[in-house]
Order: structure tokens, then sequence, then C-alpha cells
């Protein structure tokens, strides 16, 4: 897969590294206490759900115009210097917004959480200044991605905040910063990313902001705006979808519960942390080919690119039933974090269904029939609000995971039949079958056995049955090609060979 596979497996490698830490901190610091840890989550979350309101779809313009301004010094005919104005007006118009809507929303997490109201209320002064950093941050790594260089910006932005977030937050459980000191800390982080980006975008030569306005007539401008509002709806829903459940838990529910789901979707995330390397150096990929009328090129990376984030995907969630609980129980309180790991399998379960779909979402909002996307997240959106509002009630912490799952799947689905009847295209092969026959065939093994009575050996047991029933068949057939090719480059670089190449 050139580009992607080379890109892809260097971002894996990396990404590994950053979920290596943020997984020693869930087992061995955030459990000390989880409504702290919960209080930290609660404001950066938020933050990222209101950040679409302020960037105004400028992710979305980015992709899809970055092909149409290439030239040939770099300038891009001031795409960068438009975008920053773009997200200026969204950050302006956002904070008036929340100015005005902060007295109710107040008013209703007092009537809902009072225990923790008054930590909220305190986090939300420091929203709109958290939101214009995020939207800043965003647009420079779409910019970057765009360049095809995802490495260097995955590092800054998967890392640092692994890195960031538990020394803030044992500084916190220690009381040397109180509520506003972990506030402070969070939007340093944030800078400290978005300054980190700008240097690598300027010693790519590319931070160039020269205003070209000769290419902006206004028939542009009007078709970038509009284009930009739809991509606005479709982006804020989809982080209604995926990012609301954990602002909703500790609105409803507590810090606690944010805390303990915030686990869950840690250990439910290395799930599909190789798919955000894969997606993030496809989109471009695929908005050129949509700029070139190549779909069949489209078609071919479609089934590619899902295959490989299944294969890897079903990997992940077989360690996760394999091994996890045996690893759990080895930690200080088993008990939160095996809570956490059937939170997770819920998740997983979800997190599988977008990668065996892949890049669908992609596919249908760079196309022609974008609206269709962005109008198809909205009424889901709605409908996921609903979702986590009942079974947060009737479920507790595990209701925002029976939510999720619901949504996915059913929001795939509709992708899935909507590319075909558009496109005639379909993500699945017949590895997949193969591969899904695996996973099931270790499951089933690792069910039957007897355990050892041994923590360690249940544990290498389960490593085990996943080496030999699933790892080895897709490596030995080569099921995932391409996967395989990124193994070999990632293996490369390490100066390790790959004896199934």
């Amino acid at each position: 897969m050139g580009i992607i596979g080379r890109q892809g497996a260097k971002l894996t490698i990396a990404n590994f590294f950053g979920v290596a830490i943020g997984f020693l901190s869930t087992l061995f610091i955030y459990p000390k206490d989880s409504a702290l840890y919960g209080l930290m989550v609660f404001l950066y979350s938020t933050g990222t759900l209101f950040e679409p309101l302020a960037s105004l779809g400028i992710q979305a313009i980015i992709l899809r115009y970055f092909a149409r301004f290439k030239d040939l010094d770099k300038t891009r005919h001031g795409l960068l210097l438009y975008s920053l104005l773009h997200i200026s007006v969204g950050i302006v118009l956002f904070s008036i917004l929340f100015w005005v809507f902060s007295g109710p929303i107040s008013v209703l997490i007092q009537r809902l959480n009072p225990e923790d109201a008054k930590n909220i209320d305190l986090f939300f002064n420091f929203i709109p200044a958290l939101v214009a950093l995020l939207a800043i941050q965003n647009l420079f790594n779409y910019y970057i991605a765009n360049l095809h260089r995802i490495v260097i910006p995955g590092i800054i932005l998967s890392i640092l905040p692994k890195l960031w977030m538990p020394v803030t937050f044992l500084l916190a459980y220690f009381q040397v910063l109180d509520t506003t000191g972990i506030a402070y800390s969070l939007l340093g982080m944030v800078l400290v990313s978005v300054l980190a980006l700008v240097i690598y975008l300027r010693s790519l030569g590319q931070l160039n902001l020269q205003a070209r306005w000769e290419f902006y007539p206004r028939a542009t401008l009007q078709e970038m705006i509009i284009y930009g509002l739809y991509g606005l709806l479709g982006i804020a829903g989809t982080q209604m979808a995926y990012r609301i459940d954990q602002s909703m838990l500790g609105t409803i529910k507590s810090m606690e519960s944010v805390g303990v789901f915030t686990y869950a979707l840690t250990i439910a995330t290395t799930i599909d942390m190789p798919a955000r390397s894969i997606l993030n150096i496809s989109a471009p990929l695929i908005s050129d080919f949509f700029a070139k009328g190549e779909m069949g090129k489209i078609g071919e990376h479609y089934k590619k690119i899902a295959l490989n984030l299944f294969s890897v995907g079903l990997c992940l969630y077989l360690g996760l039933v394999l091994v996890a609980d045996d690893i759990f129980r080895l930690t200080s309180k088993p008990e939160v974090l095996l809570t956490a790991r059937n939170i997770a399998m819920i998740l997983g379960l979800a997190k599988l269904m977008d990668m065996i779909t892949g890049p669908n979402d992609m596919i249908i909002g760079i196309s022609k029939y974008y609206r269709f996307n962005m109008l198809l997240i909205i009424a889901l959106s709605v409908g996921n609000i609903w979702l986590n509002y009942s079974f947060i009630r009737q479920y507790n912490v595990f209701g925002p995971a029976y939510a999720s799952l619901v949504f996915i799947v059913a929001f795939n689905c509709i992708k899935v039949v909507f590319l075909w009847v558009k496109f005639k295209m379909l993500p699945f092969s017949r590895p997949m079958l193969f591969l899904a026959i695996s996973a099931l065939i270790c499951v089933g093994v690792h069910y039957v056995l007897p355990s050892t009575g041994s923590i360690i050996l249940d544990g290498l047991l389960g490593g085990i049955i996943l080496l030999l029933g699933y790892i080895l068949p897709l490596l030995y057939w080569k099921l995932a090609p391409d996967l395989i090719a990124m193994l070999n480059g990632g293996l490369g670089s390490l100066g390790i060979k790959n004896p199934f190449k």
C-alpha cells in the first residue's frame, strides 16, 4: 500500500508506546482515585465535544480542497491562512454562544449531579479556552496529514497526553494542584502540542501564511463555507456519537463513574489504535482518487483497508478476551479493572464493527453524497443521546457502552448499504471469514480448557492460544498481505527480519 504502509507502520509503532504508557497509568496510577481521574477526563472530553462548533468544519474543508489547491511554491494558495481565519470566526461565535447558554447548562447540571456541580461549574470557565486550543491543534494536525506526514503529529498527539495526564493526576492526588490547577495544566498540555505542530510544519517548509485571495472568488468562498457547515454538522454529530458518553455519564451519575468508564475506554482504544494510523494517511489519498475520478482505486483501497483494520483489531480484541483478566488480577484494585474489562468487551465489539466496515464514512464524506453522510450522523446522534440517557439511568456505567454498540452497528450497516447502492463497493472479503473462524476457535479452546490455578500460567496459556490459533495462521497463510507488508516495514525500521515475509 506504499505510503499508507510506511507511514501507518511507523505511527502504529509509536502509538504502541503511547498505549503502553496509558495502559500502565490505567493499571497503577488512575485507580488511586477514580473520581479525580473522572474529573480530569470530564473537562477534556467536554472540550473535545464542543470543539467542532469552533472549527466550523475546517477539517472537512482542508480534506476536500487541499488537493485542488496544489501549487509550486508550497503556499497552497493561502489555504492555511484562510483556515486560521475560518476557525477564528468559529472561536468567537462559540465563545458568545457558550457565554449565553452557560447559565442554563449550570442549572441543569446542578439538578442532575449536585455532588459534582461545584467542580463542573469551575471547569466550565475554562471550556472556551480549551475549545479554542483544540480547534487550532486539529487544524494543524489535518493540514500536516494532507502533506502525507502523520508520524510526528501522531507522536505529539498520542504520547504527550499519555505522559502529561498521569503527572497532572499525581500532582492533584498529592494536593500540589487544586481543581483550577488541573484545568490550567490541561490547557498547557494542548498549548504545547499546538506549538510542537507549528514547529514541525515550519520544519517541512510549509508554514506559509501568504494571502492569495485571487484564488478565492466569491463563488469559491461560498462553496467552501457551505461545505464547511455541512462538515460541521457531520463532525459535530460524530463527536456527539463517540464523545458524549463521558460528558453525559459525569452529568447524570458521578465523576467516579466517568473514571471507571474511561479505564474501559482506554483498554478498548488499543483495539482501534492501528486503525487511526491507517485512516489518517488514507484520507488524503482517497481525496486524491476522487479528484482524479479513479473510482476503481477507491474500491480497491476500501477492501484492503477494511481487511487490514479487521485483522489487527480482531487480534487485539482476542488479547482482551484471552489475557486481560489475568493481568488485571495482579493489580491493587482488580475489582475496578475487571468491571472496566467487561465494559471494554462491549466497546471493543463496537470498534470491531467500525473496523470491519473500513473507511466508509470517509468515502461518503468526500464524495458528492457528503450531505447524506452528515444528515445520517446527525439523525443517529440524536438517537444516541437518547440511548445514552436511557441506558445510563438503567445500566449505570455500562450504559454508554451498550449505547455505543447499538449506534455504531446501525450507523455502519446503513453506510455499507449506501456505498453498495451508489458505488457497488463492499468492504468484505473472504479472508475476513477465515479470521473470524480462527478467532471463534481460540475463544472456544480458551473457555474449554480448565484453569491451572495460577494467574500467571493462565495468562501465558491465553497468550499461547492467541499466538497459535490466530497470529501464526494470519502470517503463514498471508491472509492480510498489506498488513504483513506494514509489519515488514515496521520490523525493518527496527532492524528485525520478519520470517513470514
